[in-house]
């Protein structure tokens, strides 16, 4: 993740729309929002500073230039399960069957702010395996947690780094009535083959009808700056592997983005790479799969 003192690049102002345009509906699953910390302030210690003019305001003009009239918030670690700016941003849509979120739970979020939660149109719970993003989730409070998601019918999205995966194997595995999805293709990295141990654990979890992928930040994992070649075949495999569980999310406005800073439209054309441009294939991803994960009206 991030190295001290690295630079870090901020994200395209003028989105573009990719080629071809994408369908009608289609929906970015993951995108963040941050906004003023006086309002809004960030967990003691979060693990990187609120990116300026990241609001949901600027979100919105993002997904109108590349086409996108639907997506899914996703609730920053930094705020920790503070859920105020998540809420504010939902709450105040004129159209709520435009947005949906995905919050963090842990024993801190009481049933109240579940059931408001619910309300405003929040579907699902991020686990955060990542070690850098220091939320030291234990077995006994995911499992707690996992519990609360099940009894509201939401999903838990899965941020984890490639082994994290493997390290968690048991708890993982155990859990069979909520919806999985990994995010970000797991972040399982492009180099050593498709014959890791960590892409079988994927595929082979990709077996469950409970388990979905987000084929997501391939330019972020790859070793080049632009064209991202070393993430096609894996994005093909992930797609092969459930074409009906897969979704696709920008992660706009690209936390700790460390290289090159790509057009938004460039990473939907990735996208229509990994599917070999196959228009029916691209609205399920799109539109089909999200519109059944996140209960949009079709």
């Amino acid at each position: 993740m991030a190295k001290t003192k690295e630079k870090f690049y901020k994200w395209d102002k003028q989105p573009r729309m990719p080629v071809p345009t994408p369908p009608a509906e289609s929906c970015d699953c993951q995108f963040h929002i941050y906004d003023d910390p006086a309002k809004f302030p960030p967990r003691q210690n979060p693990p990187y500073a609120a990116i300026e003019s990241a609001t949901f305001g600027e979100a919105q003009k993002m997904h109108q230039a590349i086409g996108f009239a639907r997506g899914v918030i996703v609730h920053s670690a930094i705020y920790g399960s503070d859920h105020r700016l998540l809420l504010h941003a939902l709450e105040g849509l004129k159209d709520p069957n435009r947005y949906r979120g995905i919050g963090i739970v842990d024993d801190r979020v009481s049933d109240k702010e579940l059931e408001r939660l619910q309300a405003a149109g929040v579907r699902g719970a991020r686990f955060n395996f990542v070690r850098f993003l220091a939320l030291d989730q234990r077995e006994a409070e995911v499992r707690r947690s996992m519990a609360r998601l099940r009894e509201l019918g939401w999903h838990a999205r899965l941020h984890v780094r490639g082994d994290d995966l493997l390290d968690n194997s048991d708890l993982l595995r155990s859990i069979r009535d909520v919806p999985m999805v990994i995010e970000h293709c797991g972040h399982v990295g492009f180099e050593g083959g498709m014959d890791r141990p960590v892409i079988r654990w994927v595929l082979d979890m990709l077996k469950q009808e409970n388990w979905w992928m987000m084929v997501s930040n391939g330019n972020r994992d790859s070793r080049m700056e632009i064209g991202w070649d070393d993430a096609v075949p894996y994005g093909k495999a992930f797609i092969e592997a459930a074409p009906d569980r897969t979704i696709w999310g920008t992660d706009w406005p690209h936390p700790q983005w460390s290289k090159r800073m790509m057009n938004d439209a460039e990473e939907v054309e990735l996208l229509y790479r990994y599917v070999d441009g196959d228009a029916t294939l691209v609205r399920k991803i799109l539109v089909d799969n999200p519109a059944r994960l996140y209960g949009f009206d079709q």
